[in-house]
């Protein structure tokens, strides 16, 4: 049977499996890939939004579907770099400068170290691709106007330029990450460290980055479910509330689902129950026994009082007035009729009112003086006529005064007259009865003060104030004879027995053993009351606490969404399909090409965390650590392979940015590493900054050797600032030929204004432009001595020694001369040039010299035969 390799999956058919997949993920997610297909790299915002939408399924967004897909290709165009241009703000560097990179083969920047090229590298790193994850653009320390930092970076695709405006703060170019960058950090982080393959097809770069949103919205949700839970008072966390107690029990179970209803009813005490926790508080906050004489005591009192409360209603009640008053009708009446007899009976009486009250006080004292004094012997009215006196006017009695003393006793002793002092006694007697009852203020007042302080009950207390003072008024009204004032208001007399009751039962469970159920049902129910009476206070923080529970659960429940396997699953499916061992097979020949094969390494593949790894190992033994076994300079090669290895693998030829990559490297090496950057230049940009001067000179001889086309950029720095670019080599590395030319630039731009300059300032340029002479003739040697051995370079090229045999004596007196004439230590000779008197023309014959001598000599190179 025939098996056949099944094709390799393509990135469009990756795309729709995606697509395909997306649809049984959250809806979160989803809008993540589609964010991460049309945008490329998510902002903080983005983050923000897709948390929110995690937390809240409702919330608007847009799910990934397959109309977003051609709109998130990227160009299958390389991406190269053209220029930064006027960096502002960043690490005082030169505003109106522009450091230029050409489109394709070998851009090499040299900088002096605190030249600025570190500033122009740290804007590189923000913008494009850097396993550098801690790139800090600085600032500016003497910029007192906190000036914006931005630029401008031109970038090519294909044969269309952009000019993308880049700030550190704001979202990236997504087409500059194609571009990537090797520094020292890299270096590091490719060897010692498991790293994410440089290289990786746009659908697994989507569920890379989906799975590394699923961290950062996995932050937020943490973040912000630690600022819920540290918002939880102490008094919530931490209850005091006892754990027997329904309060207590409610707040240790409090959830999401806790009732709100149910807290109102713990949290709420009743008028009684608040009467009930006072009292409780009073009988268990002193010792029992005193406790249940206390209550006895206020039992009694309250009896007391009570009783005389309701006496005094009673005395005043309207049956009480309604018998006064029938009693003064009655008293009325029979006072009336006795009146009426006595007119009947004393009409002819030439006094008047004889028969009324006046006149029988007046006739029960002299009966009482006649029995008791006069004639204690007789009966009064007794008489004899004409004997005895008239107790009144004492005169003899004749016979009509005995006869009208015998008719005023009868009519005394009659029935009307008897009715009558009947009537008046009924009164008497009720009178007294009702005044019995009176009940001094001082004794309401004290009643009063024992049911609301004590007994705290202070309605009560008023209800039985109002009672008593009411009864006490009308009771005035009644002794008065007066009518009544107000209606009696009724006595509490539920309320007062259901007190006393209470009072009893009290102190009957307070008097038990401390053991027996009646004692411990008095005790729990305290302790219910009081811990629902501390609840009250909290309640308004136990309702914010159940909103904030509802919300971890719906953070919880969120949580869950932020889960990585279905993307690791799904990234590796993509992974076996789309990438292959050429990155290992690319790695062995990168480690060959830059001479590392004193210990062989090779790169394992690992899956892990929803991206694919590629570690680099020793062969023979995987689980050294490579980083501590190589030297400095081994390690550096080592991971200068492993980069180089996942760009060529891609087949994509981006731009790549290389910042001083040859650290620590031996002359071996650095010579390995410069050709292959050469090499790698025939494909793709290849831009490379360093302050190596001997890694320039590699670099050039290279690029002369293989025809590679090379651009030279110096940034140096001034003495206001650093950061200022020349299309140029640094003079350090020109030819003599180079220098003399530029030498003679800069006499021509000297030339109308050098006799017009001060001595100071000209004698300042003179020394100067000698002193480049004397460099430019040095340089000049050297370049005669390159064919055989060149500047920083340990190779001698015996073959083109004949090219050193064009040199004449005359070339030898002329370089000495020339020397002569411009040495500093010989100045003060006839034949020197004394840079206070030097002229320009003179400067400038000098120079003429030099180009002259130099031009014979190189022709006279180019036509020597071996």
């Amino acid at each position: 049977m025939t098996h056949t390799t099944p094709e390799p999956m393509t990135e469009a058919a990756a795309f729709a499996a995606l697509v395909k997949w997306s649809q049984e993920r959250p809806s979160w997610q989803r809008d993540a890939l589609r964010r991460l297909i049309q945008i490329g790299a998510l902002t903080d915002q983005d983050v923000e939004e897709l948390a929110t939408i995690c937390l809240d399924s409702s919330a608007p967004c847009q799910p990934l579907d397959a109309t977003h897909i051609s709109m998130g290709s990227t160009s299958s165009d390389p991406i190269t770099l053209r220029a930064v241009r006027a960096p502002t703000g960043v690490n005082a560097l030169a505003a109106d400068q522009s450091l230029e990179f050409a489109p394709a083969g070998l851009t090499i920047i040299y900088g002096d170290n605190g030249s600025g090229k570190s500033g122009y590298v740290r804007i590189l790193k923000h913008a494009c691709r850097t396993r550098d994850s801690k790139v800090v653009i600085l600032r500016d320390v003497e910029d007192k106007g906190n000036t914006p930092q931005k630029a401008t970076i031109t970038l090519g695709r294909g044969a269309v330029t952009e000019d993308f405006a880049w700030t550190p703060s704001a979202a990236g170019h997504p087409d500059l990450p194609s571009v990537s960058i090797f520094d020292a950090r890299s270096a590091n982080i490719h060897v010692e460290k498991t790293n994410a393959v440089a290289y990786i097809p746009q659908p697994m770069q989507v569920l890379e980055t989906l799975a590394t949103t699923c961290d950062d919205v996995k932050a937020k949700l943490t973040a912000k479910q630690a600022v819920i839970k540290g918002q939880t008072p102490k008094a919530v966390s931490a209850p005091s509330l006892r754990e027997d107690t329904a309060a207590g029990q409610f707040i240790r179970r409090l959830s999401a689902e806790s009732s709100l209803s149910e807290l109102g009813l713990l949290s709420t005490l009743s008028e009684d129950e608040t009467k009930r926790l006072t009292s409780l508080e009073a009988d268990f906050a002193q010792d029992p026994k005193r406790a249940v004489e206390r209550l006895k005591n206020q039992a009694a009192r309250l009896q007391n009082g009570v009783e005389k409360v309701r006496s005094l209603v009673d005395a005043a009640s309207d049956s009480v007035f309604k018998r006064r008053d029938s009693l003064a009708s009655i008293h009325t009446a029979k006072t009336e009729a006795a009146n009426a007899a006595s007119q009947t009976l004393f009409a002819a009486s030439p006094l008047p009112d004889v028969g009324k009250e006046a006149w029988r006080n007046l006739w029960q004292a002299a009966r009482r003086y006649a029995d008791e004094v006069a004639y204690p012997n007789k009966t009064f009215p007794e008489a004899e006529q004409d004997k005895d006196l008239c107790v009144l006017c004492q005169q003899p009695l004749g016979g009509e005064a005995v006869a009208r003393r015998l008719t005023f006793e009868e009519f005394v002793k009659g029935s009307t007259r008897a009715d009558e002092e009947q009537a008046a006694a009924a009164m008497v007697v009720a009178r007294k009865s009702a005044a019995a009852a009176s009940m001094p203020i001082a004794a309401i007042r004290q009643l009063c003060a024992l049911v609301a302080t004590e007994l705290a009950d202070k309605v009560l207390a008023a209800d039985i104030r109002r009672s008593a003072l009411t009864a006490a008024w009308r009771l005035r009204a009644l002794l008065r004879n007066e009518p009544q004032s107000t209606a009696q208001a009724a006595v509490p007399v539920a309320s007062l027995d259901a007190l006393h009751k209470d009072l009893v039962d009290r102190l009957v469970k307070l008097a038990a053993d401390h053991t027996s159920d009646a004692y411990k049902e008095l005790l729990q129910e305290f302790r219910e009351l009081k811990d629902r009476e501390q609840l009250a206070p909290i309640k308004a923080d136990i309702v914010a606490e159940i909103v904030r529970r509802k919300e971890l659960a719906a953070i919880d429940k969120a949580l869950k969404e932020t889960a990585k396997n279905a993307i690791t699953s799904k990234n590796k499916d993509i992974s076996d399909a789309l990438v292959t061992n050429a990155l290992r097979d690319r790695f062995a020949r990168e480690i060959e090409k830059l001479k590392l094969s004193r210990m062989p390494v090779e790169l394992r593949k690992k899956d892990q965390k929803a991206v694919s790894y590629f570690q680099v190992c020793l062969v023979e033994k995987p689980d050294e650590p490579v980083g501590e076994i190589f030297s400095e300079g081994e390690h550096r090669c080592v991971a200068l392979a492993a980069f180089l290895a996942e760009l060529v693998t891609s087949k994509r030829y981006s731009g790549i940015v290389f910042d001083d990559p040859m650290s620590s490297l031996d002359h071996i090496h650095r010579r390995a590493v410069a050709a292959r950057l050469v090499e790698e230049a025939a494909h793709r940009q290849v831009i490379i900054f360093t302050h190596d001067l001997a890694f320039l000179y590699e670099l050039r001889r290279e690029a002369e050797a293989k025809e590679c086309p090379a651009a030279y950029q110096t940034v140096r720095r001034r003495p206001d600032r650093p950061g200022y670019v020349a299309a140029e080599l640094p003079d350090k590395a020109k030819s003599g030929l180079q220098l003399t030319n530029a030498l003679r630039s800069e006499l021509k731009a000297a030339k109308p204004h050098y006799d017009s300059w001060n001595d100071t300032k000209r004698t300042n340029f003179a020394k100067g432009m000698i002193a480049q002479l004397r460099e430019a003739w040095e340089q000049g040697v050297a370049d005669f001595i390159r064919p055989v051995l060149g500047r920083f370079d340990n190779h001698v090229k015996a073959g083109s020694l004949f090219k050193l045999a064009i040199l004449t004596a005359e070339d030898v007196i002329k370089v000495l001369d020339a020397r002569r004439q411009l040495s500093e230590e010989l100045h003060a000779s006839a034949t020197t040039l004394n840079p206070e008197t030097v002229k320009h023309t003179e400067l400038l014959q000098e120079v003429g010299k030099l180009e002259a001598w130099l031009q014979d000599i190189a022709q006279r190179q180019k036509d020597a035969q071996p």
